[in-house]
């Protein structure tokens, strides 16, 4: 008896991206043993994505374009719209997909077969970023986990993001949430790694990449790499963005976590004095997977950039 594919939800959000559109559309379609259905939330674009969006999907029946409501200004705000509004009751995953990358042909089948095997309600991988030069660099956010990394990184560029329904439905009630900050969160995938986190269920990070990870100049994030990357990554954390998202995505998960030291962290972020600063230093060890990112913190904390 041939056993049933397992059905896949992938949303995407899209905004201006009618150059990459075609490659990715194949690749996400193309993708080996399983049932893939697209989801697609178009924030009023003003290229001719709607239009191509359109005729792509006019005689494909696995496609569905959302109807436009109101712009929603952002990447993150237009991926609430879409964990908010899509229906996913009858697929076994959902995915996450951005408008200009490449995806592996078997990035779906390996982690839905990581996320059955280590009973995961989420799995992520490595990405080898590529420029237009044709310049390439893997990725690497595969670092063992630490015990409170959630509340401080993603678990990876949400791109590469394969989800239960069970999180998808539990970051729904979050975003319902009128007294939770869950949705001013400036990054989606870090807000879902969090969610997953704080429940207490499992999270895998493969090091094998999925997805070609395409760097321009519209990425929200993109690849911290080159001077001009980390500058501005630098000038976020003078602006205090950083410490924020810490905040907030920190708030999210003191309503779902029984960890005992999420409300101390919380007054410790909130009360930037020289005794917090120093208090922070003891959560180092658990807040990033990176060595590297670990020592920057360290001295970002010291030197009152963070």
């Amino acid at each position: 008896m041939e056993s049933i594919a397992t059905k896949v939800a992938v949303l995407m959000a899209v905004k201006n991206g009618a150059t990459y559109l075609p490659e990715q559309l194949d690749s996400i379609l193309h993708q080996k043993q399983c049932l893939v259905s697209l989801i697609v939330s178009d924030d009023f674009s003003a290229d001719s994505s709607t239009e191509y969006l359109q005729k792509y999907s006019a005689d494909k029946s696995n496609i569905t374009l959302l109807p436009n409501t109101l712009s929603f200004g952002s990447a993150a705000k237009n991926f609430y719209r879409l964990i908010l509004d899509a229906e996913i009751d009858d697929f076994d995953y959902i995915a996450f997909a951005d408008q200009d990358d490449i995806w592996c042909p078997d990035k779906l089948i390996r982690h839905i077969q990581l996320a059955r095997e280590h009973n995961a309600d989420g799995v992520s991988s490595n990405v080898i970023a590529f420029w237009p030069d044709g310049r390439e660099k893997l990725l690497d956010k595969a670092q063992p986990q630490r015990e409170l990394d959630f509340l401080f990184e993603s678990a990876g560029p949400g791109c590469t993001f394969l989800m239960t329904p069970w999180l998808i439905n539990k970051l729904r009630e979050h975003l319902l949430d009128e007294n939770s900050p869950a949705k001013e969160a400036t990054l989606h995938d870090w807000l879902t790694y969090a969610v997953c986190r704080a429940n207490g269920r499992k999270w895998i990070i493969d090091s094998v990449p999925s997805v070609k990870y395409r760097q321009h100049q519209t990425n929200v994030v993109g690849a911290n790499v080159g001077i001009t990357a980390k500058w501005t990554r630098l000038q976020k954390l003078k602006q205090r963005w950083y410490r924020d998202e810490v905040i907030k995505i920190t708030k999210v998960c003191y309503k779902i976590s029984a960890h005992s030291e999420l409300g101390q962290l919380i007054k410790l972020l909130e009360n930037k004095n020289i005794i917090s600063q120093l208090q922070l230093l003891c959560y180092i060890p658990k807040v990033r997977r990176k060595l590297s990112d670990r020592f920057l913190l360290a001295g970002a904390i010291l030197t009152s950039l963070f």
